[in-house]
């Protein structure tokens, strides 16, 4: 198992993870975080402020510091994390 952290980035706006979870694979880090991307759009459609939960993007940061970021259902190639 490994470490994964979950940085949410809004804009310029980041919260950064400090805790952490542990997965198998990034794979299955990255599958959770979609998880918790689409719920946030379902709550977003009954929420007045839509828009800006839409641009809410996770980034599954593991132990070395790289990053893949999940927007909605679409994650992005690795890069160093800055």
């Amino acid at each position: 198992m490994s470490l994964y952290y979950f940085d949410l980035r809004d804009g310029d706006a980041t919260a950064v993870d400090e805790i952490g979870m542990q997965f198998p694979c990034l794979r299955a880090a990255t599958e959770e975080a979609e998880r918790v991307l689409n719920n946030f759009t379902r709550q977003a459609e009954v929420a007045p402020q839509k828009s800006y939960l839409r641009e809410i993007i996770i980034e599954v940061r593991d132990e070395k510091g790289n990053v893949t970021e999940v927007s909605h259902s679409n994650p992005t190639t690795l890069r160093p994390f800055q």
